[in-house]
């Protein structure tokens, strides 16, 4: 039986807030006769809190539908400063524990692999997990899920020459060059990888599990919004810095005499400075995170799905939004303004309306186009957004193409 570990600090299982995309690979392995494992921490990315370990523990071990999974303690944080990279270092140092141990000592915890697998934005883990898959002699893969550093010299404006960043792009190009695969979930992050020194990369893009995010058609309403309730316009995800909801609210305040409702579900570090900044516009609503299994029925309330993300531009071919193809998956129309490949996809396929990033004024028209759009027509977008989610963006299309990957480096034979 072949093994995998799979490292990701912010990995997750249905039951709780934030993306399971390793979740749903290594269920869709243990099916085909696959052992793995899944190394990740239980401090919780968007509770910011933890579940799983309890008083003194510093790990816990769970076999949760067949995957056996290690949850590592690590130093916690609340906000986005120093205390953020302390946390990254001490899941590096929990990470590199279980590495020698097993190496050095035999764990009887965890099986030797075949194949480990890291995944980013946290590269100093990934740099671990590359160098002891080289000391154990196995394939590596790295998933490249957001292009670090360059976000932080986009987003942030920090300097390349910053020791921080000097030290990240160590480990990119080592990553890039080292790995005998790269998975990058954004379609346009290819070309910069490969420009990087990667030398064989594969996109599997996140997906939505089309059997748990079915279809829905959209929810009763009268003809004219006005005379029963507003449209409703959902986004489900992280409140922090780079969702920018803060344009999201201001759009929302120039269109406040019409009926249309925004409703945030998630949780973040800036969501206590949005809903201050929200207090007085009865047509903002914020919701509590929920686990993701609950997510699909949610969604299901909604009229419309949006799609926020502050202006960087990296995100214009370097993103692969969950949220955006559990809103294809059930059939709802989107309104984003992720400029570049988010937005073109939305606009060629007619799946809903789009904006600039950080543009309050084009974001409120957008929200004021689906409004005035018959619901014929919108039905239409979130008919076209499923057979999308079926075509490309279907949990069941990625697994299959995630497991012949694998199949190809055991056998040593890549096409």
């Amino acid at each position: 039986m072949p093994n995998l570990w799979i490292i990701n600090q912010y990995a997750n299982t249905p039951d709780m807030p934030g993306h399971t995309r390793q979740y749903e690979m290594a269920t869709g392995l243990i099916k085909k006769g696959w052992n793995v494992n899944v190394i990740s921490s239980d401090f919780n990315l968007s509770k910011r809190y933890f579940i799983k370990l309890k008083g003194l523990n510093l790990k816990k071990k769970e076999n949760i539908n067949g995957i056996d999974w290690h949850w590592l303690r690590v130093i916690p944080y609340q906000k986005n400063n120093y205390m953020r990279y302390l946390n990254i270092l001490s899941f590096c140092g929990m990470l590199t524990i279980e590495f020698f141990k097993l190496i050095f000592k035999g764990n009887q915890n965890i099986s030797y692999p075949d194949i480990i697998l890291a995944s980013s934005p946290q590269l100093p883990a990934t740099y671990i997990s590359l160098l002891f898959a080289k000391l154990l002699k196995k394939p590596f893969i790295a998933e490249i899920r957001d292009l670090w550093p360059q976000v932080l010299i986009d987003q942030r404006g920090l300097n390349r020459k910053n020791p921080l960043i000097k030290l990240l792009k160590f480990f990119e190009k080592k990553i890039y060059k080292n790995s005998d695969y790269l998975i990058v979930l954004a379609k346009g992050a290819e070309k910069y990888v490969l420009e990087k020194g990667a030398t064989k990369t594969i996109w599997l893009p996140n997906g939505s599990d089309l059997d748990k995010f079915k279809f829905s058609v959209l929810p009763e309403e009268n003809q004219a919004f006005c005379f029963n309730r507003p449209l409703r316009i959902f986004y489900c995800g992280a409140h922090g810095e780079l969702n920018d909801l803060e344009t999201a609210i201001k759009a929302a305040e120039l269109i406040e005499n019409k009926p249309i409702k925004l409703i945030f579900i998630g949780d973040g570090p800036c969501k206590k400075d949005l809903i201050k900044k929200a207090k007085n516009q009865l047509n903002v609503e914020f919701w509590d995170s929920v686990s993701k299994e609950k997510i699909p029925n949610i969604l299901s309330k909604a009229d419309a799905i949006l799609l926020n993300l502050k202006k960087v531009s990296l995100f214009e071919y370097g993103i692969s939004p969950n949220k955006l193809y559990d809103a294809y998956a059930i059939g709802r129309p989107v309104i984003t303004n992720v400029e570049g490949f988010i937005n073109k996809e939305v606009e060629n396929n007619n799946l809903g309306f789009t904006a600039s990033s950080s543009n309050p004024e084009e974001l409120a028209q957008a929200f004021l186009n689906m409004l005035n759009t018959n619901r014929k027509e919108r039905e239409l977008m979130g008919i076209r957004a499923r057979k999308l989610a079926e075509r490309t963006y279907s949990r069941q299309r990625i697994n299959i193409l995630f497991e012949k990957l694998l199949n190809n480096l055991t056998q040593n034979r890549i096409d």
